[in-house]
Order: structure tokens, then sequence, then C-alpha cells
């Protein structure tokens, strides 16, 4: 297999190595190299700004990837709140570039469990979507969009965490975040439940 991973990030960045790691080749595919973060393994990478028409195209057919994993688009929640129409872009738009392009290959997109409202204690994949935010709105619209797709698979995920190092050029993860803040001396903030915990 060969995988075209669009977004460096953190999770894409993880999920590249770990095709590396089993075998497979994968490249990753951002407007921006990706972070150098000392890793044994690195990818190759290659520039990529999805949303530009034609550009994820070209990317597909030059790298020869038979198979595509979505990571792409802003994922500060607290941002696409205050950004929705370019998270909205971001994610949706960006979509609609791989879906005209992607015929019958494997599409991987990592969603969020932020499609749901939060106000059932458990979900599943038939659980309706009523997203309470810009980002789970986003990403609820670009499932729209790759669901048509014959080689889609979507993945409502939820909190993704691990070890970043402080300077990572982009937000970090909440749990390096705490960690680095914590070492630092500052106060962290998370949020809490109002009552007890489900039984």
């Amino acid at each position: 297999m060969k995988a075209l991973v669009v977004g460096s990030g953190f999770v894409g960045r993880a999920i590249a190595r770990h095709l590396l790691d089993h075998g497979d080749e994968a490249v990753l595919a951002s407007r921006t190299p990706p972070f150098a973060d000392g890793a044994p393994v690195t990818p190759d990478w290659v520039p990529l700004d999805v949303a530009v028409p034609g550009a994820f195209a070209e990317t597909l057919h030059r790298t020869a990837a038979d198979t595509v994993v979505l990571v792409h688009g802003p994922s500060d929640v607290t941002w696409c709140e205050s950004h929705p129409e370019e998270a909205m872009a971001g994610h949706a738009g960006a979509a609609r570039m791989v879906a005209e392009a992607a015929g019958d290959r494997r599409v991987v997109f990592i969603s969020t469990d932020n499609v749901f409202d939060g106000t059932a204690v458990t979900s599943s994949e038939s659980t309706p979507t009523h997203p309470a935010n810009a980002y789970g709105r986003a990403k609820r619209a670009a499932e729209d969009v790759l669901s048509a797709l014959p080689g889609a698979v979507l993945l409502r995920v939820s909190l993704i965490y691990g070890w970043e190092t402080a300077d990572t050029p982009k937000w970090l993860n909440f749990f390096a975040s705490c960690v680095h803040r914590l070492r630092a001396g500052e106060t962290v903030a998370a949020p809490t439940t109002s009552g007890p915990p489900p039984s």
C-alpha cells in the first residue's frame, strides 16, 4: 500500500510513521513542511494546499498513492469557533477536492466525535449527529462529501494526545500542553462536569 497522508501535524506524522514501520509506503502532504521532532523515522513530504483547485489531483497522480488518509484542516476548536467560514473551507472545501480526484481509492477520513452534541452517554454509528460547535459542523460537512465515495472510511475519534515538545510550531495537544504548563508552574484550565458521572 502507498498512502498519501494529507496533513503533517501530530496525528498525520504518527499515521505515516506507523505505516512505514509496518512495511507500507507513506508520503506526507501539507502546506508547510512537517515539524522536525527528532523521531527516528521521517516520512517523505510534498507541498500541497489541498484547497487549491487541481492541486490534490496533481499530487495524487505524482505520488501514485492508492490510499488517501485525510488529517487536514484546523483542529483547534476555539479557533474554529472564532473563524467558522475558514474552518468550513478548510475541512469541507478540501474534502470536495479529494472527492473529485480520489476515484475508487480507499479514503480514510479522520473526523471527530464533535459531530455529536455530547448529550448522550455513549454514541455509535447510528447515533444522529448534531454538532454543537463550528469544528464539529465543518467535520460533519466533510463527512457528507466523502461518504459518497465507494472506498471511504470515516473515523470519529475522540481526544488524541501524546508527547510533543514545547517548541512545536502549531498548538500543542491537550496532554502535552498540560505537562509543559505544569512544569512551568502555570495554572492549567480544564473542562469539568457538573454532577456525578453517569452510571
